[in-house]
């Protein structure tokens, strides 16, 4: 007697529910692709022969298989993924049935015009090679789009995101069909108004104009996901800004060199950042000039391991140095470069890493004896304003003091450049650190009038993604739920990438020819609580409702506006549209060494912090504190150096 449990499995089998229990053996799949073949070849002796001899049927059938054999055999299209067939699994198949029908011809050929064995049943006719192509490449294709249909089927429609794909074009295409298990297509949006209207696998294509909102609104869609690679950063914004306004998430694929064999994994769809969006248009670097200036020289790059550093050293390899030399005081961040530039480092560029305090005069001065450096990217600095005005003798160490015996080491041993990275909060400085690197800047630019070095400095504000950047304080706020604390509702800031940034630093330095200060085009300035709201909204969190924003108050030395020129600055334009000329005042460098060696002796006789920052008031006369304990000083500077 058949058992209860017994029936109930037999009851409840489906081919849907075996697909979705395991993935078929490839000895399954190989088997099923030969009797395909066979069937089409069956089909074909009909179509054209009527199978008049038994014999020759069943001959001709094994030159055809052993032949197919050797097709599978190479290229392998028997061991993809049925349930996850993709355009590359389809190639697989034309590539292997094109090799099998190859050497069937000349299989064929051989012993029909060489061998002259015109009835040799192991070859069969060539117009039955011919249609058995045809047929068993769209049997074999059908299998696979049929299994991957099937199981799809088995996928609960109401289960799945609502989601439309921006661009309709080939990109959209396999986005569409990689997406199909978790997602609910609903239609394309694209901005190509002669394909409005059109239809692919049931999904309509919209404009993105007045009527997008209402379409979304009527079939419930939950995201949009950019499938267009090349987007500007202005249609981005237009697109995003739209959709948060509608309560649409954003989403965007991968470069298509990371697609997994032409598909895109639902785990490689991710929401737009804010980095995204603050970005612009791609620079066009002079490369040939960029490739004659360093290539076969030997470079160091000092604060190696940090966020500017790090890319520096990174878009570096590209233009073939002899040898990158990284120092960096910080061990670990500096082992982490070492291990990314081992995986990027294509062009087998030699580096190398040093641990090391450009303080220490002393190491700092073997480097340059012993690697007859011909260029300096000098990115090393302390550069957390709050942090830097509770500590104001050791921005003095780095920020200037550094600074100096780079430079110093620079000339005494014939360095061709150094490239001085500074701040915007160099104009105009408000905070202890603003004012270390226009002190800096001050004797890098005189510097340059005595010695055969080029001296470059380049200043540019915030930097998207940098280790002092509010973006990554922000993502952690929202992420623990709130609240994001913002300083002030009326401050702002200046964004660039810092991929963007170091661009133009390399563009910088090949230009220049020494005692610039080239300031880069950051754009629009940026309210840094529209910045936070926008990060909210990105996140599908509605400001002040999911995610709080309390204004705190604003930091120690920090200031509302950054300024990139100051009031007796001006600019001159390059032959870069994105990197001016500053035309500043030139400073005496006797007087400005004079007044490095004070600061320098200070420092060794543990003078207090008030007496070091009221040094440097007196150098840079246009510091004036803000929201700094150090206000005071501003009227006294004179009375507290006397005492």
């Amino acid at each position: 007697m058949v058992s209860v449990s017994l029936i109930s499995k037999i009851l409840s089998f489906s081919p849907v529910k075996l697909l979705g229990h395991r993935f078929v053996s490839t000895w399954v799949v190989l088997s099923i692709d030969l009797l395909l073949i066979s069937f089409s070849l069956i089909l074909s002796f009909l179509l054209l022969t009527d199978i008049q001899s038994y014999e020759r049927f069943y001959k001709g059938i094994l030159s055809v298989l052993f032949f197919s054999l050797i097709g599978h055999y190479i290229f392998k299209p028997h061991l993809g993924l049925i349930r996850h067939t993709s355009l590359y699994d389809v190639k697989r198949v034309f590539f292997a049935r094109t090799f099998s029908l190859g050497l069937n011809i000349l299989f064929i050929l051989y012993i029909t015009k060489i061998l002259k064995l015109q009835n040799f049943y192991y070859a069969i006719p060539l117009r039955v090679s011919a249609i058995n192509f045809v047929l068993s490449l769209y049997l074999l294709i059908q299998f696979r789009l049929g299994i991957k249909y099937i199981f799809n089927l088995g996928k609960q429609v109401k289960n799945k995101t609502k989601a439309i794909i921006y661009g309709a074009g080939k990109t959209g295409h396999f986005v569409f069909d990689s997406l199909l298990e978790t997602y609910q297509i609903v239609a394309f949006v694209d901005d190509n108004v002669s394909i409005k209207g059109r239809v692919y696998k049931e999904a309509p294509i919209i404009l993105f104009d007045e009527n997008f909102e209402k379409f979304v609104a009527k079939h419930n869609v939950k995201e949009l996901i950019l499938a267009i690679q090349k987007i500007s950063p202005v249609q981005k914004r237009k697109i995003v800004d739209k959709c948060i306004m509608i309560g649409v998430e954003v989403k965007i694929v991968p470069p298509a060199k990371d697609w997994v064999n032409g598909q895109i994994k639902t785990s490689q769809i991710k929401l737009v950042k804010i980095d995204e969006l603050l970005g612009r248009d791609v620079i066009n670097l002079d490369n040939k000039l960029l490739q004659y200036k360093l290539q076969e020289k030997v470079v160091l790059v000092t604060g190696a391991a940090g966020s500017i550093g790090s890319e520096i050293v990174k878009q570096l390899i590209y233009y073939k140095p002899k040898l990158v030399i990284l120092v960096d005081q910080a061990e670990s961040p500096l082992y982490n470069l070492e291990m990314e530039l081992n995986n990027l480092n294509s062009h087998q560029i030699e580096t190398k890493i040093i641990l090391a305090d450009i303080r220490d005069s002393n190491t700092m001065k073997e480097i340059f004896q012993k690697y007859l450096i011909n260029w300096v990217f000098h990115a090393a600095a302390y550069k957390h304003v709050p942090t830097m005005e509770l500590n104001p003798k050791e921005a003095v160490k780095i920020n200037v003091l550094g600074t100096k015996i780079i430079a110093d080491l620079a000339d005494l041993y014939k360095v061709e450049k150094m490239v001085f990275i500074s701040t915007d909060k160099a104009v105009n400085p408000t905070n202890v650190m603003g004012a270390t690197k226009r002190i800096a800047e001050m004797y890098v630019q005189s510097k340059n009038n005595h010695s055969n070095t080029s001296y470059i400095t380049t200043r540019f504000g915030n930097v998207l993604g940098s280790n002092g950047s509010v973006i990554p304080i922000f993502e952690k706020q929202i992420a623990d739920g709130g609240p994001v604390k913002v300083t002030h509702p009326e401050i702002t800031r200046f964004f660039m990438t810092i991929p963007e940034a170091c661009q133009l630093v390399l563009e910088a330095g090949a230009m220049g020819e020494g005692g610039e200060i080239f300031v880069f085009d950051m754009g629009d300035s940026v309210k840094i609580v529209d910045l936070a709201r926008k990060m909210i909204q990105l996140s599908g969190l509605q400001p002040d409702k999911d995610i709080e924003i309390q204004f705190t108050g604003l930091r120690p030395g920090e200031k509302l506006y950054e300024e990139l020129l100051n009031d007796v600055e001006s600019i001159i334009p390059t032959h870069h549209d994105k990197i001016m000329k500053a035309k500043v005042p030139q400073y005496n460098y006797f007087f400005i060494q004079e007044e490095l060696n004070k600061l320098n002796n200070l420092i060794q006789l543990a003078a207090t912090d008030n007496i070091v920052v009221s040094t440097l008031k007196n150098i840079v006369p246009e510091f004036i504190s803000q929201n700094s304990f150090y206000e005071k000083l501003d009227s006294k500077v004179e009375e507290i150096i006397l005492k």
